[in-house]
């Protein structure tokens, strides 16, 4: 998977209420992901207003 589809399928579960979990988005990830891939992951959530929380409040 791209980081660009990681980013997408990321932004969707999220959307409701601006939250993604980090176990949600470990799944998209995958095993070995460069980190390069993870910070852009995490910069793209961030400009789209999207937190990484522990749990869903």
């Amino acid at each position: 998977m791209t980081v660009a589809e990681i980013i997408r399928r990321a932004i969707a579960p999220s959307e409701p209420d601006g939250e993604i979990t980090f176990d949600e988005l470990n799944d998209l990830f995958g095993p070995e992901r460069p980190p390069e891939d993870v910070e852009d992951v995490f910069l793209a959530l961030h400009d789209a207003g999207i937190q990484l929380v522990e749990q869903r409040t």
